[in-house]
C-alpha cells in the first residue's frame, strides 16, 4: 500500500511538472513572441511637383513663351529700334512647383547687332542687377516650407535693353528679327 501511494504521489508530481513545464514554455513563447515576430508594412514617400510657368507658358514641358517690349515713343509695336532703349518682362510662376527654383536666361542678341545690350534687370521692382554676357540668372526661394509657393509668389523680372548706333550708320544689317533666349529653369541643389 506504501508503494501504491508513492507511485501515485510520484505520477501525481510528474504530471504537474510536465504539465507547469508546457504551461511555462506557452506563456514564454507568447511574450518572446511579441518581439521576434516580423511583419511587413507598406508606407509612401511623396515627391515634389515641378511645374514652372513663364509669362504663362509652362517651360517644364519645353513650350515657347514670348514676350512683349516696353511701350516706347520712337517705335511702333514695341518693337526694338536703333538708338533706343527699353525693357521688357517676363513672369515665372511656380506656384505649382514644391521645390526652390535656379532660373536662368540667356539672350542671343549677335543676329539683331553687335550694338543691341541688355543693361540690367530688377526683381519684381526692387532688386537691381547688372547682366553680364546677356545672361539673366537667379534663385526662387520656397517662401514657407509649410505652405510652399502660392499665386502671390510670382517673380517678375524687367530687363533693359539698349541699342546705341551713335556715330554709326544707322541701317544695320539684321540677319534676323527674332531674339533666341534660351531658358533654363531647374531645381535649386542646396
Amino acid at each position: 500500500m506504501y508503494r501504491k501511494r508513492y507511485r501515485l504521489k510520484k505520477r501525481i508530481k510528474n504530471f504537474l511538472i510536465f504539465y507547469c513545464c508546457i504551461a511555462f514554455l506557452f506563456i514564454a513563447n507568447y511574450t518572446f513572441a511579441r518581439y521576434i515576430t516580423t511583419t511587413s508594412s507598406t508606407s509612401q514617400i511623396g515627391v515634389a511637383n515641378f511645374q514652372v510657368k513663364v509669362n504663362d507658358v509652362d517651360v517644364v514641358l519645353g513650350e515657347t513663351f514670348e514676350f512683349e517690349l516696353s511701350p516706347n515713343a520712337n517705335t511702333y509695336n514695341s518693337k526694338m529700334a536703333p538708338n533706343s532703349k527699353g525693357y521688357f518682362e517676363i513672369e515665372i510662376d511656380p506656384s505649382e512647383t514644391e521645390v526652390a527654383l535656379d532660373y536662368e536666361f540667356q539672350f542671343d542678341l549677335s543676329k539683331i547687332d553687335e550694338d543691341v545690350h541688355l543693361t540690367e534687370f530688377h526683381v519684381n521692382d526692387s532688386t537691381k542687377i547688372a547682366i553680364e554676357d546677356n545672361v539673366v540668372q537667379g534663385t526662387i526661394d520656397l517662401p514657407n516650407q509649410d505652405t510652399g509657393f502660392t499665386t502671390d509668389d510670382k517673380t517678375n523680372l524687367k530687363i533693359y535693353w539698349e541699342w546705341n548706333e551713335e556715330g554709326d550708320i544707322i541701317n544695320p544689317v539684321i540677319t534676323d528679327t527674332n531674339i533666341e533666349v534660351t531658358s533654363v529653369i531647374k531645381q535649386k541643389i542646396a
